[in-house]
């Protein structure tokens, strides 16, 4: 199979942590499409370094929460490579802080960067994958939409809504070939936790029942299985890499 022809699918968010490994990781076998809103020079660097190695990878700056440009974005896509293996809204934020002294701004910030954003992506890709009959959709939760943290509050509400976003949208296309997953990933290792005080990070990792933060590679490894044929009998499901933390 030439690089060209090569199945292609979209991650959002992909510049930094999670994403630009999801990037590497697919890489090996797909050409990638991987959006990022600020991040520009980290961004073409990744793209450049995958391209060095013979991968087709493009770097696409898109705001999630423009519906318009999503839906340009989408539609050119579609024509231009057919429609997509897969869809990875793994775009989020945090506006972390109590509750009572939230204000509505920080809160529709995350509601719309977290959950409106993969509504807008799943929405202007998916008529293409029903129409092919097949794709993989995957929504990058996370543990604090499944057990309480304070002073995320809206973090929490956005993750857990996408993991019921997924539960009901797979029962839909599933009689379509699509396939719809979630997974909630717990600490894991990138350039934001370490950029933690080392006694904050200790502690932090003490609280996990493996007494270490999880890895990059462990979720990349399982949105790889998820977009993979391995999993064509997987739909609907919300798979946890937390080392124990929702045991």
């Amino acid at each position: 199979m030439t690089q060209q022809k090569r199945p292609w699918l979209l991650v959002t968010g992909g510049a930094r942590g999670i994403g630009e490994a999801l990037v590497r990781e697919l890489s090996r076998h797909y050409h990638v499409v991987f959006t990022y809103v600020h991040s520009s020079d980290a961004a073409h660097r990744l793209a450049n370094d995958c391209q060095q190695q013979g991968r087709h990878v493009d770097a696409v700056q898109c705001d999630g929460t423009d519906r318009v440009a999503v839906a340009a974005l989408a539609q050119a896509w579609v024509a231009r490579y057919g429609a997509p293996h897969a869809l990875i809204n793994n775009a989020g934020i945090t506006r972390d802080g109590a509750f009572l002294g939230m204000d509505a701004e920080a809160w529709f910030a995350v509601v719309d960067n977290n959950l409106n954003a993969a509504f807008h992506w799943t929405r202007a890709l998916l008529p293409s994958m029903v129409e092919a009959g097949s794709g993989s959709v995957v929504m990058m939760s996370s543990v604090s939409g499944l057990k309480g943290n304070a002073g995320q509050t809206s973090y929490s509400a956005t993750k857990a809504a996408l993991i019921s976003f997924t539960r009901s949208l797979a029962l839909e296309v599933a009689r379509f070939g699509v396939r719809v997953n979630a997974i909630a990933p717990g600490i894991i290792d990138t350039d934001m936790m370490r950029e933690m005080p080392e006694k904050a990070r200790v502690a932090l990792c003490r609280s996990i029942p493996m007494r270490k933060a999880g890895d990059v590679s462990d979720v990349s490894s399982m949105v790889e299985y998820l977009v993979g044929d391995q999993s064509h009998y997987v739909t609907g499901q919300c798979f946890v890499i937390d080392g124990g933390m929702t045991a």
